[in-house]
C-alpha cells in the first residue's frame, strides 16, 4: 500500500522497554518519523510541546496506566491516534482501551506489517478529517455566516462584500436594530485576511463615563475604582477589527479621540501621557442617519467612516428570506429544548409574512423559540402563532387618543406595554430585549424597576 504524505507522519512510542522501542522504531521509520519516551511523566512533557500523529503506548508504565491516560492526553491539547501494546493481553483490557478511545489493540510480539496498515489507514482517514475540516472553513468564509435566499436588495450586500472585504478601508453598516449588522460584519472580517479577531462593542450599552475606557484604557490612578492599567478594545484589536455598534451613541469627545486614531494611527490611555500606535479595520454600525445634523455625530468622523457603506434592508422587506429563517429558527429551537418541530402549517407561514416583524429577525428568532417551547404537537400552526402576544396581528398606524390622560402618562403608559411586549418576546432574556428595543441592558433593567415590570 502506498500513501503520499509532504511530511512523514509523527509517531511517539510510550513503551519502558528500550530495546523494543529502539527495534520498533527501526521497522517504522522508513515511512515515519518516530520519538521515543520511556514513562507518562515524559510523555505529559513531550505532548505539551508536541502534537504527534499517532502514538503506540504500553499499557504497563513504571509511573501509571497506560489505558487511563488516553483521556488525558485528549486534556493536554493533542489529538493524536493512539494503539495500545501490551505482551499480557485479556479481553477486558482490550475492550477497557478502545472505551477510554484507543482505536486499536496490539499484543506483543508486534506485527509489523498489521501495524503499519494499521497505522496508514487511520492516519489516512486523519488526514481527510482534516481537509473536510479546512474545507468547510474556505466555505464558511466564502459563504455569508446568515441566512438568505441571496434575492433583492440583499443579493447586492451579497455580491460586493467579497470585494471589499480584502480591502483596508472603513466600512459603515446601516440598518434597524435586529436586522443583521453584526453578522455581516463577521462576514467581512473573515473574509479580509487580517490575522487577528475582531472584538465588538455596543456604544449604546455602556455610560458615557465608561465607553471612553472602554476603548481606550486606562492607567492606575486615572479616576476612582481604577485600582489597575487596562488594555482598551482598540489596543486589542490591533492587527484585527474593530466593530463598533450604535457608533452613533459615542459622546462627542470619544468621537474626537476615535478621529484621531483613524487619522494617524495614535491614541493616549485615560489618565496616560504615553502616546500609542495601533493599526486595525473599523466596522461601524448605526441604526440612524449620521449625517443628519440632529443626531450630533462629527461630520469629519463620519466622513472617516463612511468608506464603504451598506444599507441593510429590514426584515419587513425581506419577505423570501423569512421562510429560510423559520427553518433555521425551529431547528435551533428543537436543539436548545429537545423537540421535535417539523415545521409550520402554510396558513402559519401566511401569518408570518403578513407581519411587519419590528424587531427584524431577532424579533422573529424569539417568536419562533417562544412557540417552539410551548407547543405540544410536532407541527406549528396558525392558533398556537397567536399564544400570549399579538404576533402575527398587523397593528393601527393611528392611535386612540384619551384626553383624559397627560401626555407624559401616556407616553409612559407606552413605554411600559412596549417593554413587556419585548421581554414576552424574548422570553424573558433582558439581554435580547435590550437589543430588540435598542437601548442599553443598564436603561432596560432601570425601566423594569421604574414601571415594576
Amino acid at each position: 500500500m502506498t500513501v503520499h504524505y509532504h511530511n512523514n507522519p509523527h509517531i511517539l512510542i510510550i513503551d519502558d522497554e528500550l530495546n523494543f522501542s529502539e527495534s520498533l522504531k527501526m521497522a517504522l521509520d522508513d515511512a515515519f518519523e518516530i520519538s521515543i519516551v520511556n514513562s507518562l511523566a515524559s510523555a505529559r512533557d513531550y505532548l505539551n510541546l508536541q502534537s504527534p500523529d499517532a502514538i503506540l503506548m504500553d499499557v504497563r508504565l513504571p509511573d501509571g496506566d497506560g489505558i487511563t491516560f488516553i483521556r488525558e492526553i485528549k486534556t493536554i491539547g493533542s489529538d493524536p491516534v493512539v494503539f495500545v501494546m501490551t505482551a499480557y493481553a485479556t479481553v477486558n483490557n482490550a475492550i477497557d482501551a478502545l472505551k477510554h478511545g484507543a482505536v486499536d489493540y496490539f499484543t506483543k510480539p508486534i506485527d509489523i506489517e498489521k501495524l503499519k496498515r494499521e497505522l496508514y489507514v487511520y492516519l489516512e482517514n486523519r488526514i481527510l478529517q482534516r481537509r473536510i475540516m479546512d474545507l468547510d472553513q474556505a466555505i464558511k468564509k466564502i459563504s455569508p455566516p446568515f441566512v438568505t435566499s441571496g434575492a433583492g436588495e440583499m443579493k447586492a450586500i451579497i455580491d460586493k462584500v467579497p470585494l471589499i472585504a480584502p480591502l483596508d478601508i472603513p466600512v459603515l453598516l446601516v440598518g434597524e436594530t435586529g436586522s443583521g449588522k453584526e453578522k455581516l460584519a463577521q462576514w467581512i472580517h473573515s473574509l479580509s485576511g487580517v490575522e487577528g479577531n475582531m472584538l465588538a462593542i455596543n456604544c449604546s450599552a455602556l455610560s458615557k463615563d465608561i465607553i471612553e475606557s472602554e476603548l481606550f484604557g486606562h492607567t492606575r490612578g486615572a479616576f476612582s475604582g481604577a485600582v489597575t492599567h487596562k488594555e482598551g478594545l482598540i489596543e486589542r484589536a490591533d492587527g484585527g477589527t474593530l466593530f463598533l455598534d450604535e457608533i452613533g451613541e459615542l459622546p462627542e469627545g470619544v468621537q474626537a479621540k476615535l478621529l484621531r486614531v483613524l487619522e494617524n494611527g495614535s491614541y493616549y490611555r485615560v489618565g496616560d501621557a504615553v502616546e500609542r500606535m495601533v493599526t486595525f479595520r473599523l466596522i461601524s454600525a448605526t441604526h440612524t442617519d449620521l449625517a443628519d445634523p440632529a443626531n450630533r455625530f462629527r461630520k469629519d468622523l463620519f466622513f472617516r467612516i463612511n468608506g464603504v457603506s451598506f444599507e441593510l434592508p429590514p426584515l419587513k422587506q425581506r419577505k423570501e428570506d423569512i421562510p429560510l429563517l423559520v427553518s433555521l429558527f425551529i431547528d435551533q429551537a428543537n436543539l436548545a429544548y429537545k423537540k421535535a418541530i417539523k415545521g409550520v402549517t402554510s396558513s402559519a407561514m401566511k401569518l408570518i409574512l403578513a407581519y411587519h416583524w419590528p424587531g427584524n429577525i431577532r424579533e422573529l428568532k424569539w417568536a419562533i423559540r417562544r412557540v417552539v417551547a410551548t407547543t405540544s404537537g410536532d407541527v406549528i400552526s396558525e392558533d398556537e402563532l397567536s399564544f400570549g402576544s399579538d404576533f402575527g396581528r398587523e397593528r393601527d398606524d393611528g392611535f386612540s387618543i384619551d384626553a383624559g390622560i397627560p401626555f407624559l402618562e401616556a407616553k409612559e403608559n407606552l413605554e411600559r406595554q412596549y417593554i413587556k411586549n419585548a421581554l414576552a418576546h424574548t422570553q424573558n432574556n433582558k439581554t435580547e430585549a435590550a437589543k430588540m428595543l435598542g437601548i442599553s441592558a443598564r436603561t432596560l433593567h432601570y425601566k423594569i424597576s421604574k414601571y415594576n415590570i
